[in-house]
């Protein structure tokens, strides 16, 4: 998971605009993006009728709300 989101991320500027983050989350318009970032679904920083939106921030948000368990992750089987 954490290398995917890497290679990913990694090909992006730092900071990036609604189009990119459109693209990039494979969101169906900007008008979804925008409401993502206004409902707080997306972390940015909103200065008036603008928004900053850090690459970073975006993928640890994505890292922390990935919705595999470790156990999925590592291979691993439940035993109950």
């Amino acid at each position: 998971m954490t290398e995917s989101l890497d290679r990913i991320f990694n090909r992006l500027p730092e900071r990036l605009t609604a189009a990119q983050l459109t693209e990039v989350l494979g969101l169906s318009s900007s008008t979804v993006t925008y409401r993502w970032l206004s409902d707080g679904r997306v972390p940015a920083i909103q200065l008036g009728s603008h928004w900053i939106i850090l690459r970073d921030d975006v993928k640890e948000h994505l890292r922390a709300h990935y919705n595999v368990s470790q156990q999925s992750n590592l291979g691993m089987r439940d035993t109950d």
